[in-house]
């Protein structure tokens, strides 16, 4: 009776630790995205890339300081005071609307759960493991679950009471946890040498899966999926496909078998090379088999031996310096133009990591855990897909059709506060039936990991077609009710400065018409730049008639690049119309950058939407093919 009492109190002890463990990440995943996003979106343009950087790194870098909150501390103390910083300072950043206020409380959520997830790993009761053996690939599935859940939104940008109401949800939970699981004295340990190298991977296998292994977005475009023409379900099947990966790692990892580090290797290194490789649908299998290495590596590298010492510093030192590759790789990927270079780094670090990895006696996921892997990462994307409305093409024939062209601002206002649902609703606001959208985000961890185009795909029940430009998961974009046929794309030519970013078009045609969408490059003096960009597009055109260029142009009326297009025979429509109307900023229009030029088409109805949802405003033309 004792004996079975007891092995209740611990299954109890590690069903709470588990629990403790997997909330916590789950905090810190969205306070990553949280300080990112909202740094990376208030500072950029302001202030030079690299200060950006410094501050990341700096945030970063102070989980060293965990050794400082050990100091004198018992580790429940220390283990508290850190899960505290961690779940306030995410509620808190959940409730907040102002750009400042989300970057202080979330730096806060970070370097608290950086120093919490040191000392939680550190703090062991006699022979018991880590927590994060069991927590990390749970966490990691339920992060997939639940962004299919919420349409590819994060918890923190859900609008209204919801957000701070679901984190302080978890926060209470997460508290009840950490009662269950740590009211028994622990002591500190140290993993070793071989401990440290396998901790020291984790931030790395982290920016291996926002990269790619877990992002649904990144996996379907580096395969040349998702792009369309097609409705909004293509996330969530390319989730499915990442989910049923993640599953297969679970289950080889699943009980203390001597051959899961090697599985962990194996699946890392080959899903690796397959994915980055950018062969056509092949890469997107690269992806998924990569989902299961990262599941296979998050169940191996917390699990290695750790003796008692007198300080987690270790552990610490091991993690800070992981954090400080994981920034400035991640620095490396966002800020030139994701460069594969950046996650590859981060996957050899994973491969040395798995390595160095010594896995001992302890929790394993086993069949209940591989099963909740598989709820989380398969069942909730496939409820999903189930649940996306079709949508219908209108395929009757016409002599006039509405445009609209809209930067979107990568899903952001004109504060940069998170506005899918605004832009949503502006758009359906004017019933257009095709959009050609700029600044397209599809899942990248400096805008919160959010799919622009499948949210708006979704909500306004069209289909759409994607061309990247920078890297596989952001660029220009179009939304149709209408047939959309003959697509092609257009990559401008590279600049040789960094400042100058990947820009491109896409040609297509609707109702007869051809539409080229486009965002010509966005430095104020680079006229000479933009006008090269124009001269690619009139190529490319090859005098093909009736015909529109749209979006956003970056020039001022009467520039030189503008009279290219109208040497070449196609006329300003809105201004032709009487709309020549100021687009940017949105609040209060100084400037014209957004254009609707067309040949063999009249314009009428030409106006721009009064909204501050992204920080420019859409413009909006009725486009007549001419006889």
């Amino acid at each position: 009776m004792r004996k079975r009492a007891r092995c209740r109190g611990m299954s109890g002890a590690i069903l709470g630790e588990t629990t403790f463990a997997v909330i916590g990440l789950l905090f810190l995943l969205s306070a990553i995205r949280t300080f990112t996003s909202t740094l990376y979106m208030t500072l950029y343009g302001s202030v030079p890339n690299d200060t950006v950087g410094a501050i990341a790194f700096a945030v970063f870098a102070a989980s060293v300081l965990a050794v400082v909150v050990a100091f004198r501390s018992s580790p429940r103390r220390a283990i508290a005071l850190s899960a505290t910083l961690l779940a306030a300072g995410t509620t808190l950043a959940a409730a907040s609307r102002w750009n400042w206020g989300d970057i202080l409380l979330s730096a806060v959520a970070v370097v608290g759960g950086m120093w919490w997830l040191a000392l939680t790993h550190s703090s062991r009761s006699g022979d018991g493991g880590s927590p994060f053996v069991v927590g990390l690939p749970i966490a990691l599935a339920a992060d997939l679950g639940l962004r299919a859940f919420l349409r590819t939104i994060p918890i923190a940008d859900l609008p209204g009471l919801i957000a701070p109401a679901i984190a302080l949800v978890g926060a209470l939970l997460m508290i009840a946890a950490g009662f269950a699981a740590y009211g028994v004295e622990r002591t500190w340990t140290t993993p070793g040498l071989r401990g440290s190298l396998a901790l020291l991977a984790i931030p790395p296998l982290l920016l291996v899966a926002e990269t790619g292994a877990t992002d649904p977005g990144q996996a379907a475009g580096i395969g040349s999926f998702a792009r369309g023409p097609e409705g909004p379900g293509a996330w969530y099947a390319i989730a499915i496909l990442l989910g049923l990966g993640m599953t297969a790692g679970a289950a080889m990892t699943a009980r203390a078998r001597p051959q899961r580090r090697v599985v962990a290797l194996a699946a890392v290194a080959l899903g690796a090379v397959v994915m980055w490789s950018h062969v056509p649908y092949a890469a997107t299998l690269g992806a998924a088999i990569l989902a299961g290495g990262v599941l296979a590596a998050a169940a191996t590298l917390p699990d290695t031996a750790a003796r008692p010492a007198g300080s987690p510093w270790l552990s610490a030192v091991a993690l800070a310096l992981g954090w400080s590759l994981f920034v400035g790789l991640a620095f490396l990927f966002y800020a030139y133009y994701a460069p594969p270079a950046a996650p590859l780094i981060a996957t050899g670090l994973v491969l040395i990591g798995l390595v160095a990895a010594a896995p001992v006696p302890g929790p394993r996921l086993g069949v209940p855990g591989t099963i909740l892997v598989a709820l989380l990462a398969i069942a909730a994307p496939l409820a999903a897909l189930v649940a996306t409305p079709s949508a219908p093409v209108d395929a009757s024939p016409r002599t006039a059709f509405r445009l609209m062209t809209y930067n979107v601002h990568q899903g952001f206002d004109e504060g940069d506060v998170p506005a899918l649902d605004a832009i949503a609703d502006t758009i359906r606001s004017e019933t257009p039936d095709v959009v050609v959208l700029q600044e397209v985000a599809r899942g990248w961890m400096i805008t919160e990991q959010h799919d622009v185009l499948t949210f708006l795909a979704e909500r306004t029940g069209m289909q759409y077609v994607f061309g990247p430009t920078i890297g596989d998961a952001y660029g220009n974009a179009v939304l149709s009710r209408l047939p959309i046929t003959e697509v092609e794309y257009l990559e401008y030519e590279r600049q040789p400065r960094l400042r100058h970013q990947p820009r491109g078009a896409i040609f297509f045609k609707v109702n007869d018409v051809l539409v080229i969408a486009t965002h010509l490059d966005h430095i104020a003096d680079a006229t000479d730049v933009r006008q090269g960009q124009v001269h690619s597009i009139l190529a490319k055109w090859n005098l093909r008639t009736p015909a529109i260029v749209a979006g956003d142009l970056n020039a001022l009326p009467g520039s030189a690049e503008l009279r290219l297009l109208e040497d070449s025979g196609f006329r300003d429509l809105a201004k032709a119309d009487g709309a020549d109307q100021a687009t940017i900023p949105a609040s209060d229009p100084k400037q014209r950058i957004d254009y609707v030029w067309g040949i063999g088409v009249a314009g009428t109805q030409a106006h721009t939407v009064t909204s501050t949802a992204s920080d420019h405003r859409p413009l909006v033309v009725t486009i007549t093919r001419q006889k």
